[in-house]
C-alpha cells in the first residue's frame, strides 16, 4: 500500500464521519480508527456522494541535467621535425705528461780558501788608543835612550795620527873643541800613519811627522847649554795586532833638524888649517819597539 491509497481511504473516511446521522455516532467509540454506518435497500434515499478531494500529488523535484561544459578543444599540435641529434662527444684524453727525471748535478768541489776577516774584528771604522815605546837614538854627536808616549787617533782603518812626547838621555861624542857631556833631549811630535793593510793582523805602516825638541847639553867645566830644535821625521814600521784593544809596534826612523836660538852655532869643527867650520843642521836615525792600547768604541 502506497501513500496514496492511504490518503484516499482517510479522505473517505471523513466523508462518511460528516454525512451519518448523530445516533450512528454515538455508536462509534473514541479508540475506533474508523467508524460508519451502513443501510442496504432502497427505502432510503441514495446517500448523497460527495466527490472527494483532489489527490494531493506531490511532485518530486524536477529534475535539473545540468548540461557539461564541452570539453576544451585539443591543443594544436604542430608537428616539427624532430631535431637532429647531437654530435657525438668525442673525449680526447690529454697525453700523459712526460716524465721528469730529476738527476741532481754532479758535486762541485771548490777548496776553500781561508779568508781573514780581522778587519772588522780588529781594526774598527773609527779607534783611538795610547801608544808607548822604548826608543835608541844616534847622531853624529850623541847617543842616547828614552821613552816615547802618544795619544793615537785612528779616524780611518789606514789612517792614524799620534801626538806624543818623549824624554832621551846619553851622552855627547864630541862637541865642538870641547870633549862632549852628558846630555839629556825632550821631544814634542805630530806623526801621521798610513796603514797600507789595515785587513790583517800585520799592518805595515809609513809615517811622516814634525817636531820640536828642547835639549841641554853638559859642556867642559861644568857648563850647561840649553838648544832648541825645529825639524821633521820619516820611517817604517809593522804593527801586530794581537787583539781588538792590543798591538806591538816595531819601527825605524831617521830625522833632520835644525838648531833655532841666538846662542851661537850649535856645532864647530876646527879644519886642519886651523880654520874654523860651524854649522847649525843636524840628523840621525832611531828604532822604536812599543806597544799601543786601543780603547776606541
Amino acid at each position: 500500500m502506497n501513500y496514496r491509497t492511504l490518503i484516499t481511504m482517510f479522505a473517505l473516511g471523513a466523508a462518511a464521519l460528516s454525512t451519518s446521522p448523530a445516533p450512528a455516532r454515538a455508536q462509534c467509540r473514541p479508540e475506533d480508527i474508523f467508524c460508519a454506518e451502513l443501510r442496504i435497500g432502497p427505502a432510503q434515499p441514495p446517500p448523497v456522494l460527495v466527490a472527494p478531494p483532489p489527490p494531493v500529488v506531490v511532485a518530486p523535484p524536477p529534475v535539473v541535467y545540468v548540461q557539461p561544459a564541452p570539453p576544451p578543444p585539443p591543443p594544436v599540435v604542430i608537428l616539427q621535425a624532430p631535431p637532429p641529434p647531437p654530435p657525438p662527444q668525442v673525449f680526447i684524453s690529454p697525453p700523459p705528461p712526460p716524465r721528469v727525471v730529476y738527476q741532481p748535478p754532479p758535486p762541485v768541489y771548490i777548496q776553500a780558501q781561508p779568508r781573514r776577516v780581522t778587519r772588522y774584528e780588529l781594526v774598527p771604522a773609527f779607534d783611538m788608543g795610547l801608544h808607548f815605546n822604548l826608543a835608541g837614538l844616534r847622531m853624529e854627536n850623541a847617543q842616547m835612550g828614552g821613552v816615547q808616549g802618544a795619544f793615537r787617533i785612528r779616524p780611518a782603518e789606514f789612517f792614524a795620527v799620534d801626538l806624543g812626547l818623549g824624554g832621551f838621555v846619553g851622552d855627547s861624542l864630541a862637541y865642538g873643541v870641547d870633549r862632549g857631556g852628558a846630555r839629556w833631549e825632550m821631544p814634542l811630535t805630530a806623526d801621521f800613519l798610513f796603514f797600507f793593510n789595515p785587513q790583517h793582523a800585520f799592518q805595515f805602516y809609513a809615517l811622516v811627522g814634525v817636531g820640536v825638541s828642547y835639549a841641554e847639553q853638559e859642556l867642559s867645566g861644568r857648563r850647561v847649554r840649553a838648544l832648541g830644535y825645529l825639524g821633521g821625521e820619516a820611517g817604517l814600521g809593522v804593527e801586530w795586532r794581537l787583539s781588538r784593544h792590543f798591538a806591538l809596534n816595531l819601527d825605524v826612523r831617521g830625522f833632520l833638524r835644525q838648531h833655532v836660538g841666538d846662542d851661537g852655532p850649535e856645532f864647530v869643527r876646527q879644519n886642519a888649517d886651523g880654520t874654523l867650520q860651524s854649522t847649525d843642521l843636524s840628523g840621525g836615525a832611531y828604532g822604536t819597539m812599543g806597544l799601543t792600547v786601543y780603547f776606541g768604541p
